[in-house]
């Protein structure tokens, strides 16, 4: 037995792609609650991405998109993106 251990949270609710409306940059999303968010970014989504461009902080991962977390929020309203463990408001 190797210790290591499978990770099967994306096997119910997988990552989903999404595009940003404001400059097309597209990355896999997944919302496990209302506070947590889990992006993936490719090398195509960061060279398109205005905001991270102009970042002073390398990387997407530290810098994060505001663009990029609205259009997250609208496909959380219009529900093309489920949200794993919704929160009571």
């Amino acid at each position: 037995m190797s210790g290591f251990r499978s990770d099967n949270r994306l096997d119910d609710v997988p990552m989903r792609p999404l595009t940003c409306d404001t400059c097309a940059a597209g990355v896999l999303v997944r919302k496990s609650s209302r506070e947590q968010t889990s992006l993936q970014w490719n090398a195509a989504a960061r060279e398109a991405c205005h905001e991270l461009g102009n970042s002073p902080i390398p990387g997407p991962a530290l810098a994060g998109c505001s663009r990029l977390a609205r259009a997250i929020d609208e496909a959380v309203i219009c529900g093309r993106l489920p949200v794993v463990q919704a929160q009571p408001a």
